[in-house]
């Protein structure tokens, strides 16, 4: 060493010193929660620029004995075990940098050297091309002696010369014209293209067409100037065009000579791929360490089997919470006892691997001495000695990686779909997701409003084949809106079809929304169907009430004037005696009679008394009601046929209203059978009720109008023959009583009411 750079290593080495020493000295003075010794990075880096590399270990040791006595006797205004991880983490930052860096320096150093040979073979190469320009120039000077058969002779001297042809470099030769004259055994490798097909060809045919005249304007301008030749490398990266259309870098070299007025241009050229990707390759590692560093989430270490002994890195120890040159069973003493056996297992001597490269990842949980417990993924790779039976695991190399966070991000995303699907599934509303015009689910509330057992019943069918075709349009419209863009639209009311063909009013809400698959629908239906029925019973009972009020208005108009009309008539009828007039009167009083029992059954409709219930005995008012109608039931060729239990318990009722309910049936049943036929009454016991049922074989009732017969004012009797009020006052008394009536029918076979009371006391 000479003695300046020795003067300044030493000085180097006293400014190290210095700066250590008062760091050390600061932090003696300072509290203990002060990070001032992280001061010691300073004089580290200063370390670095030393070119002995154990200088920089050396320090760090240094550094980490100081760290340690000023942690020790510095005033403590933090908890010990505080200050003694900060320091701890410090110091494995501090060697894992020193050792980085120091690697990093060590990559340069080889790079460097590597450079400097280059630059020697390139200084060797360019002392070839001065001889070579001078043995030219000799024999130019015997070219213009000779004319020009020393030019002739010349030119196949080059071509024939040896040391031309066994060069490395590609070497070609031409004329001002650009038209190649020399073409070496190098070029015809490079550019893939023999000597016979390249000479006499221009020199454009190795060149991409974006670069042949800025190429021919540079060797003109490097023709007309003093310079005779440039070095490998001054022209920068030139780009060469192989036979097979390959474009490829390359580093050239350019002389030129003039010979009896004509310049020839000598170009060398080198191909620098293999060399441009190796150093990408070189500062692809570089980077990869440096994120490696800055990162610092990965702990390396090396198990040596047969010694039993594991070295790890600052980052493993860290993890561990163990020194290097440790045993594996001290390495492995924080590892949860449930998941250490599968460690051990895997790096066992006598651990057959069941993959060829012997790789193996494992999750484990640390648990710490103060109860911290974290989640680790150890990677390692194992290698093996013998063959056969002994086969034996010598060494393994791995990486310990802390990953609680994303363990604690998946529990919470469990947690969250967890949530999700149980509010999905104990949802009241049937939840449908599709895309492309297909359901991709549904929930258990969907699967029962459309009447499936199976998933399978939904999931992949077309929603149209779900819904009445009635909502198809408005489908196809709010679907245009939701993947358009929009992320709502307001909820309507629809129709859907059960699996057994039966319509079903529902409520139907949606939204649009997108995830990694593309975009899609959320469908929420609500079986509206029993607030329907409400809301149809709210109308009909409006409609009632109304009735009431008409009726109440009609009973006091029309029942006075009524009453005096019935009272003159039948007085006039017990006066006259001519037949006609008394037949007329008779007219009268019937008509008048229908007007009251109209205004009577509007009233009963409108203002019907509470039932007196009781219990009763509900064969004798059945009894009763059809003894009322056996002359009628013999005029109209009717046969009553009646089922009534012996044992049948009393029902808790209103004899009059229940009179009245017997009267209305089987006065229906006598109209619907004008050509007589059978009437079938029966009494039985269902559970906790009594069922009552009224059958005729009459014309029967359509499906159309059996929904309706119930309805107020509705009748399928011609005009003036019925009112439509009566089994609306059946259908209000039997549901006062807190029963039930249904009708069936079918059409050319009769109808059937079925009646459910509750039983008596």
């Amino acid at each position: 060493m000479n003695p300046p750079a020795e003067t300044a290593t030493r000085l180097g080495a006293g400014l190290v010193a210095l700066l250590a020493l008062s760091i050390f000295v600061f932090d003696l003075l300072t509290p203990l929660g002060w990070a001032d010794w992280l001061l010691y990075f300073i004089p580290l880096v200063l370390t670095l620029q030393s070119p002995r590399d154990r200088d920089a270990y050396n320090f760090a040791a240094v550094a980490t004995v100081l760290t340690a006595l000023g942690g020790y006797f510095s005033p403590g205004d933090v908890h010990p075990a505080m200050a003694v991880m900060n320091r701890v983490l410090g110091l494995a930052v501090m060697w894992g940098l020193t050792w980085m860096m120091v690697r990093q320096k060590q990559s340069r150093s080889q790079l460097v050297g590597a450079r400097a040979a280059q630059a020697q073979a390139e200084a060797g190469r360019e002392a070839a091309v001065a001889a070579r320009e001078l043995a030219e120039a000799s024999a130019t000077g015997a070219m213009h002696r000779e004319s020009q058969v020393a030019r002739d002779l010349l030119l196949s001297s080059l071509r024939l010369d040896g040391i031309v042809q066994s060069a490395m470099d590609a070497i070609i030769t031409s004329d001002d014209r650009m038209q190649i004259l020399l073409f070496n055994e190098a070029a015809e490798r490079m550019f893939h293209c023999t000597a016979r097909d390249a000479i006499g060809c221009s020199m454009d045919r190795f060149l991409p067409a974006r670069f042949r005249e800025a190429h021919r304007h540079h060797v003109e301008k490097f023709g007309r100037s003093h310079v005779t030749s440039r070095k490998m490398g001054q022209l920068g990266t030139v780009v060469g065009l192989r036979g097979n259309g390959e474009e490829f870098p390359v580093e050239a070299a350019i002389s030129h000579i003039v010979v009896e007025g004509t310049t020839f241009y000598t170009v060398i050229l080198r191909d620098i791929t293999e060399r441009l990707r190796a150093e990408a390759h070189l500062r692809g590692i570089e980077e990869r360490s440096r994120l490696a560093l800055e990162a610092g989430q990965l702990g390396a270490w090396e198990y040596d089997v047969t010694a039993d002994v594991v070295q790890l890195d600052a980052r493993a120890q860290a993890l561990h919470r163990c020194a290097t040159g440790v045993s594996l069973g001290a390495m492995m003493a924080s590892v949860d006892p449930g998941d250490l056996h599968a460690l051990q297992e895997l790096m066992s001597p006598t651990h057959r691997p069941d993959t060829p490269d012997a790789r193996f990842t494992s999750e484990c949980r640390m648990r710490y001495p103060d109860g911290e417990v974290r989640w680790m993924v150890v990677r390692a790779q194992a290698f093996f000695e013998g063959t056969g039976a002994g086969l034996r695991v010598t060494r393994v190399v791995g990486t310990t990686q802390d990953v609680t966070a994303r363990k604690r991000v998946e529990h919470l995303i469990r947690q969250s779909e967890e949530r999700y699907r149980r509010l999905v599934a104990v949802s009241p509303y049937g939840i449908l997701v599709m895309r492309a015009e297909r359901v991709i689910f549904a929930n258990d509330q969907a699967l029962k409003l459309f009447g499936a057992v199976k998933a399978e019943e939904i999931v992949g069918r077309s929603p149209f084949d779900l819904f009445h075709q009635d909502s198809h349009a408005a489908m196809r419209e709010r679907a245009g809106e939701l993947l358009g863009g929009s992320q709502v639209v307001p909820m309507v009311e629809e129709q859907i079809l059960r699996r057994d063909g039966l319509p079903m009013d529902v409520e139907v809400s949606s939204a649009g929304f997108s995830d990694e698959e593309g975009p899609a629908m959320l469908v929420m239906l609500r079986d509206i169907s029993e607030r329907k029925r409400l809301q149809d019973r709210l109308r009909k009972t409006e409609r009632i009430a109304e009735l009431g009020t008409v009726a109440s208005g009609m009973a006091h108009e029309i029942g006075t004037p009524m009453n005096v009309i019935l009272g003159r008539a039948e007085y006039l009828m017990d006066r006259v005696t001519d037949e006609t007039v008394k037949r007329g009167l008779q007219t009268i009083v019937a008509q008048v009679e229908r007007i009251t029992r109209v205004m009577n059954q509007l009233l009963a409709v409108a203002r019907r008394k509470p039932p007196e219930r009781g219990s009763l005995a509900l064969r004798e008012v059945i009894e009763s009601s059809v003894e009322m109608f056996q002359e009628r039931l013999a005029k109209n060729r009717v046969q009553v046929e009646m089922q009534l239990e012996e044992a049948c318990p009393k029902v808790q009722a209103d004899a009059d209203q229940m009179n009245q309910v017997l009267i209305n049936l089987i006065m229906n049943a006598v109209h619907a059978m004008p050509d007589g036929g059978q009437l079938r009454i029966g009494m039985a016991q269902a559970d906790s009720m009594v069922k009552l049922t009224v059958a005729d074989t009459g014309s029967g009732i359509p499906p159309e109008v059996i929904a309706r017969v119930f309805d107020p004012f509705f009748t399928t009797k011609e005009f003036g023959k019925g009112t439509g009020l009566g089994l609306t006052v059946v259908k209000g008394i039997i549901e006062e009583h807190h029963g039930s009536i249904s009708a069936e029918s079918l059409e050319g076979q009769g109808t059937t009411f079925t009646i459910l009371l509750p039983k008596g006391g």
